[in-house]
């Protein structure tokens, strides 16, 4: 019993060349099954490169993204519902081919401007990135002032040569040390 249909042609080939026929169409078969399996693993690796990338992106921007919630941390960071929700929309609109910028742009337009961790430098927002280094500088020269201004009334107050204490002054210790040993 033949397990394998023979052609015509391969019926007509001695037993050897129809060994050799069969041994390379084996060959043939085989090559091309490694070589499904290699473009399965390097499709499967290539996935797995794309969904650390989206992965590695998506954690980038959303470090520079405040949650509302919490306020204090950044979306990546941040435990609540509305952080979670807000790390999904980044990282869809990433799959979908939207730039970082572009994104950011979005939820700026949506939330404002609080949204970034790092507001950007416009309007009044220059008083909050300059006010500090400008409050340092008016102490800074106050304090100059006010120092110059002790050094010419001469400094500290002298201290007293002697240390000894009046009559009035031991008396007066002596009288409180008399209260507390009765008490």
């Amino acid at each position: 019993m033949q397990l394998v249909h023979m052609d015509s042609d391969e019926r007509s080939l001695s037993p050897r060349e129809r060994v050799r026929v069969r041994e390379r169409f084996a060959h043939k078969l085989g090559m091309g099954v490694a070589a499904l399996f290699l473009l399965v693993g390097l499709s499967a690796h290539a996935a797995q490169v794309t969904e650390e990338k989206l992965e590695s992106e998506t954690r980038d921007l959303s470090r520079e993204l405040r949650c509302l919630v919490c306020q204090g941390e950044s979306v990546w960071d941040s435990n609540s519902p509305l952080a979670g929700q807000m790390r999904d929309l980044v990282r869809e609109r990433l799959r979908g081919g939207e730039s970082p910028q572009q994104i950011k742009t979005y939820l700026q337009s949506r939330y404002g401007d609080f949204v970034l961790m790092a507001p950007p430098k416009h309007g009044l927002n220059w008083l909050l990135w300059l006010g500090p280094f400008v409050l340092l500088a008016v102490g800074g020269f106050l304090l100059r002032l006010a120092v110059m201004r002790w050094r010419k009334r001469g400094g500290a107050a002298p201290v007293p040569a002697s240390h000894e204490l009046s009559a009035a002054q031991r008396e007066k210790i002596e009288a409180e040390l008399a209260k507390l040993g009765d008490d």
